[in-house]
């Protein structure tokens, strides 16, 4: 357990540094990618008069902005370093790690179209839909494939 920790937290901070920190050339390049992937994607779920660039419009006064801590990457760090911490196969984590990603783009897609919903039917105010409704879908997405990922790792032949 305590060098699964203590990999988990040298990776998320080595992962961190190389895809996210603004000081990196990769990450940028990595960031705008993911930004772009998501706004296209989440263009295709709204109708076209919503998405202007990296905004969708809310109302007369109010739009949501896509930006590099919206665009998924965060969990899906945390998530790749918790399958590289892991004891497992190589194939087993690539497997994962690229599943992981394509399922935690998809659902931060979900996300942004639900909190958009939300704030656009006024339900919700936009602090419910974003910080704690979206960011539980998130969180429990990562989880979810965690389990998954460990509770899958036995079934692989050596």
């Amino acid at each position: 357990m305590k060098q699964f920790l203590l990999l988990y937290w040298v990776g998320t901070l080595l992962l961190f540094a190389l895809f996210y920190w603004d000081l990196s050339p990769f990450a940028s390049f990595i960031n705008e990618f993911q930004t772009n992937v998501t706004v296209f994607l989440t263009s295709l779920t709204l109708p076209h008069d919503r998405m202007q660039g990296y905004h969708i419009l809310i109302n007369n006064h109010y739009s949501l902005v896509i930006e590099k801590a919206c665009n998924g990457m965060i969990p899906y760090l945390f998530f790749l370093a918790s399958i590289m911490a892991f004891p497992a196969t190589w194939v087993h984590k690539i497997r994962w790690a690229v599943g992981g990603y394509i399922t935690i783009t998809l659902v931060n897609i979900l996300r942004i179209w639900i909190i958009t919903q939300m704030v656009i039917k006024e339900t919700h105010d936009f602090s419910l839909a974003h910080d704690y409704l979206g960011n539980i879908l998130l969180v429990l997405t990562a989880l979810v494939l965690f389990v998954l990922f460990v509770k899958t790792k036995n079934n692989i032949k050596k």
